[in-house]
């Protein structure tokens, strides 16, 4: 199971925990997986290449963490936002097919 956990502080968005394999397929084949590596890779690439938005960012096997830096300029931050927000709707469109594969969770921070 995947679950990504979308950090809140108050009504804006922080940044993301990406954690876990689906388990949809084997390795390679895994739809489920591949999506959510897709959504949650741009993002990143997003916030931190397009927008060069300041943020911690942490990836190794099975976890993409990204929470954005308190000290980012509001634009920044507002950009940051709504790349986040599209994320989330994506995400949250997988699930509604694949819960049994994918949970996304509320935090907050």
């Amino acid at each position: 199971m995947t679950t990504v956990t979308v950090l809140y502080k108050g009504a804006s968005i922080a940044g993301f925990l990406a954690k876990g394999h689906a388990g949809y397929a084997g390795h390679g084949e895994d739809i489920v997986c591949a999506a959510v590596s897709a959504i949650t890779q741009t993002a990143l690439i997003g916030i931190t290449e397009n927008i060069a938005c300041p943020c911690s960012v942490d990836i190794s096997d099975g976890k993409l963490e990204l929470i954005l830096d308190p000290s980012a300029s509001a634009e920044k931050k507002e950009k940051a936002e709504l790349i986040l927000g599209v994320m989330l709707s994506g995400l949250r469109s997988i699930e509604s097919q694949y819960d049994n594969y994918l949970k996304v969770k509320k935090k907050e921070v």
